[in-house]
């Protein structure tokens, strides 16, 4: 579990998109679990999305609902990715077991061919 002062320093880089899954995982976790932080982010996100939609001419008026909305697209990502980990992994055991698979049939053939024995 990252401590307040970890997350702290990942304010800016959630803000600005520049988290890896593994980071935005244990940043949303913290985050959830820890009202001082959250405000922090409120706050954070509230200056910083207000002044890039100024800059834009763009303005949603609701910047707390851009927020949940943002941690919601975040937390999506995050379990795009886990389940991506785990369908690699799942192709990954079924075509080792395949190769082994062929190899044992390869080896079974020769063996009744006469070619290794």
């Amino acid at each position: 579990m990252l401590s307040c002062r970890e997350v702290e320093k990942m304010v800016m880089p959630y803000i600005d998109e520049k988290l890896g899954e593994d980071e935005l995982d244990e940043f949303l976790e913290h985050i959830w679990s820890c009202d001082s932080c959250r405000e922090e982010l409120e706050i954070y996100y509230t200056v910083f999305e207000g002044l890039r939609q100024l800059d834009s001419g763009i303005g949603v008026f609701d910047i707390t609902g851009a927020l949940e909305e943002s941690m919601e697209l975040a937390w999506l990502k995050v379990r795009a990715a886990k389940l991506r980990r785990v369908v690699r992994y799942a192709v990954e055991t079924l075509c080792a077991t395949g190769v082994l698979t062929v190899l044992i049939l390869q080896i079974r053939i020769w063996y009744q061919s006469g070619f290794l024995g």
